[in-house]
């Protein structure tokens, strides 16, 4: 999927800032009294902006792929930098004189570079004149050594999981975090990096009184070495869940392909996760004629300090092809195709905090390693003192403690006296708004 400019706003151009500072730079930039060379050649923007020194700096933007990539003479090591940023916000507002001409020689070579760069990777591994049954015969032979790598993984991760639950809980939290790194680590180099984030996350999980997140936590953990066990024995799909908890990369070629239809694009969320930017898109499908719509799971990631693909716009309704991972509750998608903008939106579905709650229940009964799902909630409204989301039915759940104040307060500000339905995330310990996406009525004596 390429990244037209012509669908490029201010929102999502800041959005690909490294940081906050860049993205303030870069709208101090967005003058043309600055800028003596404005230009576009297809999905390449470039431009001259001028300095402190004596020669304007030479920017480039490309976005004739997912990745958009960005260059400039500058002495910066952020990507894309202040003046790249600063080039995408002149063209979202189609600020100052804008020529159709190709880039100078130095430019150019950097774009042919990313394009012969693009296709080598898109190569299949290997020496392509290579007899096929030799090449299938060196891609079983890796694949076996993998397996017993994991295999060696997860039986070393079985025995520190029993140590663990016969010591007893007050002895885990006594453990240093250097316990939990190094455990970890070696289930890095066993090349399983799910598993390893996973019991990262354990010592946020071990002051809780009740220990109910954490047993369930440890069980997934424990469920992890015994699905590996009985791999032969598990569906494709059951084995496609397993291997993605382990952390196994998505194989995009097995994404089955999707015909075209509507999607409206719900909201995204961006977090860091160890050495990665992550950011999650949700996207709304219209769905078959007389069925349920159906939600989509798109991930991007970055490392840290740089920049993610443009984001799609939130409320956006577009036509495309986005295909669905395998899975047995299928949430991650590809976005296989164009998209093109459309105008009608979709109808948005409601539901209940009863519903939510049965809903997240059947899914983990088909894959027990989800981490969440999305959902609506509507009519509903958020309380403060506890942090909760409320439906109509008097129902509470609260709200994830990465929902930041600031925020919080915003989409109070948003509801205003009516009530909005709610679209989020549910991960069993509460519910992370992704955005408020309708208004209904208030009903009588329910607080806004």
């Amino acid at each position: 999927m390429t990244r037209s400019f012509d669908r490029l706003t201010a929102e999502v151009a800041l959005a690909l800032a490294p940081d906050s500072s860049s993205a303030k730079a870069a709208q101090k930039l967005a003058r043309p009294a600055g800028w003596p060379t404005l230009a576009r050649d297809g999905d390449v923007l470039w431009g001259e902006c001028q300095g402190s020194g004596a020669h304007p700096y030479l920017v480039g933007v490309d976005a004739r792929s997912p990745e958009v990539g960005s260059k400039c003479s500058c002495p910066s090591r952020k990507f894309p930098c202040k003046h790249a940023l600063g080039l995408l916000l002149l063209h979202a507002a189609q600020s100052g004189e804008w020529k159709d001409t190709a880039p100078p020689p130095d430019l150019a070579r950097w774009l042919e570079g990313r394009v012969t760069r693009a296709e080598k990777a898109a190569q299949p591994p290997g020496d392509d004149s290579a007899d096929p049954a030799a090449r299938a015969g060196a891609q079983a032979k890796a694949q076996a050594a993998r397996d017993r790598k994991r295999s060696a993984g997860l039986e070393d991760l079985e025995v520190w999981l029993s140590d663990l639950v016969r010591e007893g809980l007050q002895a885990a939290r006594a453990r240093p975090y250097s316990d939990w790194d190094r455990q970890a680590a070696r289930l890095v180099d066993a090349q399983l990096p799910g598993a390893a984030r996973r019991v990262r996350q354990i010592p946020e999980l071990l002051h809780d009184e009740t220990g109910e997140a954490l047993t369930a936590h440890l069980g997934q953990l424990w469920l992890l070495t015994q699905g590996w066990r009985q791999r032969d024995a598990l569906s494709e799909v059951e084995r496609a869940d397993l291997l993605t908890a382990l952390g196994a990369p998505l194989d995009r070629a097995g994404v089955p392909a999707a015909a075209p239809q509507v999607w409206q694009v719900l909201g995204s969320l961006q977090e860091e996760e160890g050495k990665l930017t992550v950011r999650r898109t949700w996207l709304l499908g219209a769905g078959p004629p007389g069925g349920e719509p159906r939600l989509a799971l798109l991930l991007d990631f970055a490392p840290t300090g740089q920049a993610l693909p443009a984001p799609l716009p939130p409320g956006q309704t577009l036509t495309a092809a986005v295909g669905h991972a395998p899975s047995a509750y299928p949430q991650r998608a590809l976005v296989q195709r164009e998209v093109t903008a459309v105008a009608a939106p979709l109808s948005l579905p409601g539901g209940t905090l009863a519903e939510l709650q049965a809903r997240y229940a059947a899914a983990l009964a088909l894959n027990p390693w989800l981490e969440r799902i999305g959902a609506f909630v509507g009519p509903a409204y958020l309380h403060l003192d506890p942090p909760q989301l409320c439906d109509a039915e008097g129902h509470a759940v609260p709200l994830s403690p990465r929902v930041e104040p600031a925020e919080l307060w915003a989409m109070l500000a948003r509801a205003e006296t009516r009530l909005p339905t709610y679209f989020g995330e549910w991960d069993r310990q509460g519910f992370l708004p992704v955005a408020a996406v309708g208004l209904e009525a208030a009903e009588p004596g329910v607080p806004a």
